[in-house]
């Protein structure tokens, strides 16, 4: 017999998870479908560092804090960092951002991404009305008689829920079954993702520089290291990925104006070529897109995730405590809302990746104007800093 739920969600990594938990708290009854077979393990204090990290802007953190997540993060691999430098190649102006000035204790937080669903998928587990099928994948999706959805698991099992949430990432094959289109485009570029030890420390400041190859952000970790995150065209990106340790450690350095001093030791590499995209819908046939599966940008400072938790914010707002899911209405004012906030971001982030790698006098100097007006006004500094902090959450 197929088993009934208020909403079944397609995906439990970071937006999936986060999604099953805040509508559960809502006194939804909630299916959680993920194909992985059980969630990360936890590290000690002394274990090396994931390559892949997030900075959770104040709300994101916020938001993890009201569902009982946040607590269970290892506090020990969390950095909270306090200022932000933003300089590019082509010209002598700089930004530095402190969340001093906005009498906050930081700007945001750089956690491990597997600590962030270890978490979440933790406190899914204490959820009564969490049901998890995992490891296991949807078939197919369809509407029945009774206007709710069938879905037809890998495992043979069939669910009924009023509304199936997509959550499974920027290859969304939920989003597939239930016929989403979608835009994108390939940056041309590769993300090369690392940790580094500097010669001097990180001062708990995210630093990002801007190349004509493409961004390069260093994330201060807890354990002094730094985190990487080097995006650059793609003959580039085969090119530094060809070097041995030694050689990546010197060009990383030099592309770093060496503001740490020397790259002294590097983890294991790794590299994935960067895109972007936009669902042209997020709701169709009873089924919602959230996260990845809706949006993806391009990963500056890894900031992405805090779209995915907004998306969820504000649906569980629009739906928490309503006797019925499916409410077609609230459903799309929250996809107007978030369509039109996620494209903003999108687009920013393209127009700054395009904008700080040309090299022209006439667009040189007016980069540098602008950040002059930034880095000398102390009110607009801290407009763009809370701005920054509601928009990435």
């Amino acid at each position: 017999m197929p088993q009934r739920f208020d909403i079944a969600v397609a995906g439990a990594g970071m937006v999936g998870a986060c999604a099953a938990l805040a509508l559960a708290n809502t006194g939804f009854r909630v299916a959680l479908v993920e194909p992985a077979e059980s969630e990360p393990k936890s590290k000690a204090d002394d274990e090396a560092y994931d390559l892949r990290v997030s900075a959770l802007s104040p709300t994101s953190q916020q938001i993890l804090q009201q569902l009982g997540v946040w607590q269970g993060l290892d506090q020990n691999r969390i950095c909270q960092y306090e200022k932000m430098f933003i300089w590019h190649q082509y010209g002598h102006s700089r930004v530095e951002f402190d969340c001093v000035e906005l009498a906050r204790e930081s700007l945001g937080a750089i956690v491990e991404n597997n600590q962030i669903v270890r978490a979440l998928q933790s406190v899914c587990d204490a959820r009564t009305n969490i049901e998890w099928f995992r490891p296991d994948r949807i078939d197919s999706i369809e509407e029945n008689s009774e206007k709710c959805l069938k879905l037809i698991l890998a495992s043979g099992t069939e669910l009924e829920p009023d509304l199936l949430i997509a959550a499974d990432g920027r290859g969304s094959s939920t989003r597939q079954l239930a016929g989403f289109d979608v835009i994108g485009g390939d940056y041309q570029q590769q993300a090369i993702v690392a940790n580094v030890n500097t010669e001097f420390d990180h001062q708990f400041t995210a630093w990002q520089r801007f190349l004509s190859t493409g961004p390069l952000a260093f994330l201060p970790l807890a354990n002094g290291q730094s985190s990487i995150v080097w995006s650059c065209d793609n003959d580039f990106a085969d090119d530094m990925m060809s070097l041995d340790d030694s050689g990546f450690c010197r060009a990383l350095g030099d592309a770093f104006e060496g503001q740490l001093g020397r790259v002294e030791r590097i983890s294991q590499r790794q590299s994935f070529p960067l895109s972007w995209h936009s669902s042209e819908r997020w709701l169709n046939n009873r089924v919602l897109l959230l996260g990845d599966a809706a949006h993806g940008v391009h990963p500056l400072a890894g900031q992405g995730v805090n779209l995915g938790f907004s998306d969820v914010g504000l649906l569980a707002q629009k739906i928490g405590g309503l006797e019925d899911a499916w409410n077609s209405k609230k459903l799309r004012q929250f996809e107007r809302q978030r369509k039109s906030e996620t494209a903003l971001a999108t687009h920013a982030f393209s127009a700054l990746k395009s904008i700080y790698g040309l090299d022209h006098p006439a667009i040189n100097q007016l980069r540098d104007l602008g950040m002059q007006v930034v880095q000398n006004s102390p009110v607009v500094r801290r407009l763009l800093m809370k701005q920054a902090m509601r928009n990435m959450a």
